[in-house]
């Protein structure tokens, strides 16, 4: 990628902040009046030509957890990507779509992925070339990464001149939400998010991940979609939720606290806010300056559900975990299609299937990546009876 100017030095996100950094909010729906709406919430970072330039290649970041319709909101809106792509065109740009869901990347199965979202209609639709970042791979260096320093991404990412993000809203049962820095970690290839997941099973750990990834990569722009959100067990077997906001941001935390903000969370709750904090990066007492039209808080949104894993002292966790956390079981082995994906992302080689998925509970890290790419909800994460029977808060 293009390195950053001082003048746009703030797309990084990794410079102290002398202030809380600007978040564009404003009431949307789908249908011709989207496009409008765009133009309103980048209108406060100086409109799509000031985020853009001319003749420059830009990589568009989707959210392409796995192969399901629109309506599901497990994906990226096919109608809000079209006003992203149709915005870049007319700012003289070159956009190309591109992510990396769970499981092996293969170009058959990301390509289906593609298809069944709508992207590729409207990939087609508008000239777009639509790319499998994991048919060709390099090491991103991160040198001032917390926890490593190179992570496996798609080549299209470092040699694009800029990113610009856009996803929907969802839960996340490890994060607590899917917003702009979790985003980005769609541009780690195919199987090694798996092994990522085992490397940081700790939500800390893996929260500081995901934000050396995301500042590495430094996006220029994050949309984030919650025209309908996932609520519940997000990021894959949620239910939608109308919730009529569009957001768009240059620093990807300030965005991530609005989010929190609409979703009832508390704030040092979602674990890659609390990282960006302790970084410096961010103050979630002031994360962030609203432009737009005012974020009235959901209360009837419904979060992941909790366990006590992210409660628990690190020397209790591996005694306590399977009375006091939440664990991945097939549940509905009639819904289970014996695909075997959720076998190839384990990272802990926890599943063998026999011939539909057998967990081995003293491998499990409790990632959870098996729910999420389970594309039927036949495997879900299940609560201990300890903590049913003590009735813990969600």
């Amino acid at each position: 990628m293009t390195a950053a100017t001082p003048a746009d030095s703030h797309f990084a996100g990794q410079a102290p902040r002398s202030g809380p950094s600007l978040v564009s909010h404003v009431k949307a729906q789908y249908g011709p009046g989207l496009p409008a709406a765009l133009e309103r919430a980048c209108a406060p970072f100086g409109g799509w030509g000031a985020l853009v330039s001319p003749g420059e290649r830009i990589g568009v970041k989707v959210n392409l957890l796995r192969g399901a319709p629109p309506e599901k909101v497990v994906t990226t809106h096919p109608e809000t990507l079209r006003a992203v792509l149709r915005a870049l065109k007319s700012a003289g740009a070159t956009p190309f779509v591109g992510d990396s869901p769970g499981g092996p990347g293969t170009e058959r199965r990301v390509s289906r992925a593609y298809e069944m979202s709508g992207m590729t209609e409207v990939c087609r639709d508008e000239d777009v070339e639509l790319l499998v970042p994991d048919t060709d791979v390099v090491e991103l260096a991160t040198p001032d990464g917390r926890l490593y320093r190179s992570f496996p991404v798609g080549r299209c990412w470092t040699t694009a001149d800029g990113i610009v993000q856009v996803g929907p809203l969802k839960t996340h049962g490890l994060m607590r939400l899917t917003g702009g820095v979790k985003l980005t970690f769609g541009c780690v290839t195919g199987l090694r998010k798996g092994q990522l997941h085992v490397r940081s099973s700790a939500r800390a750990d893996f929260a500081d991940m995901l934000l050396d990834i995301h500042l590495a990569l430094a996006p220029r722009l994050t949309v984030i979609d919650a025209i309908v959100a996932m609520q519940g067990k997000g990021p894959g077997n949620g239910t939608p939720r109308a919730m009529g906001s569009l957001f768009a941001a240059t620093d990807a935390s300030a965005l991530d606290a609005a989010l929190a903000d609409l979703t009832v969370h508390e704030r040092r709750g979602i674990y890659t806010l609390a990282a960006a904090e302790r970084r410096g990066l961010i103050d979630l007492n002031d994360p962030y300056r609203l432009e737009g039209d005012p974020i009235v808080a959901d209360r009837g949104f419904e979060h992941a559900p909790r366990d006590a894993q992210d409660r628990l002292p690190p020397a209790l966790r591996t005694i306590a975990r399977n009375l006091l956390t939440s664990r991945p079981r097939l549940v509905n082995a009639g819904a289970c299609t014996r695909c075997g994906d959720c076998a190839q992302i384990c990272g802990a080689s926890a599943i063998t299937m026999a011939p539909t998925p057998v967990y081995d509970d003293g491998k499990c890290v409790r990632c959870y990546a098996c729910t999420e790419i389970c594309s039927t909800a036949a495997i879900q994460d299940v609560r201990p009876l300890t903590l049913r029977l003590l009735r813990v808060s969600r």
